[in-house]
């Protein structure tokens, strides 16, 4: 026994009695013992500890998940269109006046009708998904703890020998 374990043991003591039955060797053989009834004196529990875990749910910190805007800046090319009305001369042809100016043969102008202007305007649309969600993970950790128990120590006092053990 260790001298960690006898300094941790609680000693419960219980005297033992001598028995109240008679012992008489049989007749025809002096080393034999008869068969004697016990009387029970008591019962000694002997414990011993057991590691009892228990989980406890700690908090490891916190996370917050946003969108966050970013800006770019994008040049997106467009063709336009325009429409005009143009308006030629001919040699021999009669004379045109462009509001006061005269037309003099083979000159000419052009008048815009329509013009197409660059509209742009922004739509917002899915580029992309991310998937959020929580999983448990369960791994496996020791840990090492000193469990006492009793052991059951018999202590002769006086004049108490061993009895004999039959043959």
């Amino acid at each position: 026994m260790s001298e960690r374990e006898t300094e941790t043991s609680k000693a419960e003591s219980l005297p033992i009695l001598p028995q109240t039955g008679v012992v008489s060797p049989a007749a025809d053989h002096p080393q034999a013992i008869q068969a004697q009834q016990v009387t029970a004196l008591g019962v000694l529990e002997l414990r011993e500890e057991r590691a009892l875990v228990e989980r406890e749910q700690v908090s490891a910190g916190s996370v917050t998940v946003r969108r966050d805007l970013r800006v770019r800046t994008e040049t997106v090319v467009v063709e336009l269109r325009r429409e005009v009305l143009v308006i030629e001369t001919r040699p021999g042809g009669p004379a045109v006046y462009f509001g006061e100016e005269l037309l003099h043969p083979g000159e000419s102008r052009e008048l815009v009708l329509y013009d197409e202007q660059a509209v742009v305007s922004k739509v917002a649309f899915v580029s992309e998904e991310v998937h959020v969600g929580k999983r448990s993970v369960t791994e496996s950790r020791q840990s090492s703890v000193d469990l006492n128990y009793e052991v059951l120590v018999v202590e002769q006092q006086g004049g108490v020998d061993e009895a004999q053990k039959p043959v």
